[in-house]
């Protein structure tokens, strides 16, 4: 996997980033610690994720930042509490998965993994409270109909996403270059009127014929 390291401290960054790159799962790493250069590296190395350090309270307004510059990339938060609510807020600010503060090395590439794969790794305690927080919101956030109108290669894309492929992963299924599949799946999500690719996997549940070419 092509990790990009946001650390704000310089020697924690490279110091973490020369242990992932020594790691077999880890193909290639770069650390970034400026948050205004962080949307514009993200979108020249394309990386397959992002591990980011939220130890910094104020780095939650950056998550942000970049979900919407790079919607397709997932963020993994590094450095959390195991606290409910900064898990949420985690949550909230765009990640799809964290890394808690007392994780061994070890422990942080299996949840790398997860996450590409799709997955998140959550204790009981903080997914209880992860259901007690959507329950108390209620229903606030409202779906549009899915458009069905994708096209042959778009349908062929979404089932890939489906199975939780990276881009890059995409790309030498379909040979198609990794930007092409970019390119498909952004406009997937807005066909679709969604915003990261977990979504588009939990829509799929719901509405399985999307997958039917027509």
């Amino acid at each position: 996997m092509r990790v990009l390291l946001y650390a704000s401290v310089v020697l924690f960054g490279e110091s973490l980033g020369a242990c992932l790159i020594r790691n077999e799962e880890v193909s290639e790493v770069i650390v970034e610690h400026e948050s205004l250069d962080l949307a514009q590296k993200t979108q020249e190395f394309d990386p397959d994720i992002v591990l980011f350090d939220v130890t910094p309270k104020l780095e939650l307004r950056t998550i942000r930042s970049l979900v919407g510059d790079c919607p397709e990339t997932p963020i993994v938060a590094l450095a959390v509490p195991h606290i409910a609510e900064e898990v949420i807020a985690c949550a909230e600010a765009g990640c799809v998965s964290y890394v808690p503060r007392d994780a061994s090395f070890e422990e942080l590439i299996g949840i790398l993994a997860m996450a590409m794969r799709g997955e998140t790794q959550c204790e009981p305690r903080i997914a209880r409270s992860l259901l007690e927080e959507i329950h108390r919101r209620g229903p606030t956030i409202t779906r549009r109909d899915a458009d069905p109108h994708l096209t042959p290669r778009e349908i062929q894309t979404l089932r890939l996403v489906s199975r939780g492929l990276s881009n890059k992963e995409i790309a030498q299924e379909l040979n198609l270059s990794v930007a092409t599949v970019k390119n498909h799946v952004h406009a997937i999500l807005g066909k679709l009127n969604l915003t990261r690719r977990g979504e588009a996997r939990q829509l799929l549940t719901e509405q399985p014929w999307l997958l039917r070419a027509t």
